[in-house]
């Protein structure tokens, strides 16, 4: 029997002692129910007040098995309720509500289903880049170590309509599926895909069959772990000078440098101006275009001066985070964030102006 079964049954038990020794004065001493509770109640709590009547044998026999039960039945309670305090479950309880309460007012946040080795490295970047997120696990262990790292955390079945609902899913802007096996991520991706059609789902298969299986189910994106790490590993055999350029690259510039997808509005200072005429590196303090995707569905990458951009096209940008934000105020351009939205290639031929 569980603590919190104990606390129920010691309570219960008190119960049964009043409501015993009302209707047994009653019944012995004749007396009204109201008088037969009030002694009862002295009784028990030993507060030393006078007795209501002159005390028949059978009263004092009573009285005495009274004091018996209530010294038991009070003792049981009390250590119940003190393992209740001392083991943390309320200090838990309270911390659960509070952690609630802050998942139920996030939005546009991002839901991470599963803390393994994988959702860990997850969260750690998530919130190296600031992003607010909260953890779903069954696991009690990775529960406990993800509670331990300072996420929010809601302990249950990802694929639950119900757990999906404490995470706040109808205001959620994405979802990562990071579960271990296939068959998982598949029906937490069903599930997050009927209770947010706008969400933007990237899930974690296990192979090239696992793709086609998860983009049916409702994911915008598939990342297989083990093709990627063979791709790096390979890369550090075959190419290790561009790996360790962009890790040096990286470190040097660390948080600050970015690779940002922008939006080009209606109406826009852009629509059939070339890059040469808008000088975005004088007017940014040296912000590069990496690449445009057209409206009309066609993509150039490493575009020259020479390149127009249009109404609805979307750029990738990189530099400083003080460089994109000038960009943004000074071309009122705002950041992709729709799910879907993200540069995709469909064909070979679409490619425009790339450099091998």
């Amino acid at each position: 029997m569980n603590l919190k079964h104990r606390i129920t049954l010691s309570f219960v038990s008190i119960l049964v002692v009043i409501g015993a020794g009302t209707i047994g004065y009653s019944l012995i001493e004749g007396w009204t129910l109201p008088d037969s509770l009030y002694m009862t109640f002295i009784t028990i709590s030993t507060v030393g007040f006078g007795e209501v009547g002159v005390l028949t044998q059978g009263g004092r026999f009573l009285t005495i098995g009274l004091i018996i039960a209530s010294i038991t039945v009070g003792g049981y309670a009390l250590t119940n309720i003190t393992s209740y305090f001392v083991s943390g479950e309320v200090v838990e309880g309270i911390r659960n509500r509070r952690m609630y309460r802050k998942i139920r007012a996030m939005k546009n946040h991002i839901i991470l289903a599963g803390y393994g080795k994988l959702g860990r490295e997850i969260a750690d970047e998530l919130k190296r880049l600031k992003r607010e997120f909260c953890v779903i696990e069954m696991d009690p262990g990775h529960a406990t170590q993800a509670r331990e790292d300072g996420h929010l955390i809601i302990e249950g079945d990802a694929s639950s309509d119900d757990i999906l609902e404490e995470a706040n899913i109808a205001k959620a802007y994405g979802l990562i599926a990071a579960l271990t096996g296939d068959a998982a991520n598949v029906m937490v991706t069903i599930s997050a895909r009927e209770l947010n059609p706008e969400l933007h789902i990237v899930a974690r298969g296990i192979d090239t069959h696992s793709r086609a299986k998860l983009r049916r189910a409702g994911a915008d994106r598939v990342e297989l772990p083990f093709q990627i790490s063979g791709r790096r590993i390979s890369a550090l055999m075959v190419k290790p000078g561009i790996v360790d350029f962009i890790d040096i690259f990286s470190r040097m510039f660390g948080d600050d440098l970015m690779l940002v997808q922008l939006d080009v509005p209606e109406h826009s200072k852009f629509d059939g101006k070339t890059l040469k005429e808008l000088d975005f590196r004088k007017v940014t303090g040296g912000l590069g275009i990496m690449a445009i995707f057209h409206h009309d569905g066609t993509l150039t990458v490493q575009p020259d001066g020479n390149e127009k951009i249009h109404d609805y096209d979307r750029m990738l940008v990189l530099g400083s985070q003080n460089q994109i934000d000038r960009f943004k105020s000074e071309y009122n351009v705002t950041e992709s964030t729709h799910p879907g939205s993200g540069f995709r290639i469909h064909e070979p031929d679409t490619i425009q102006g790339a450099r091998r």
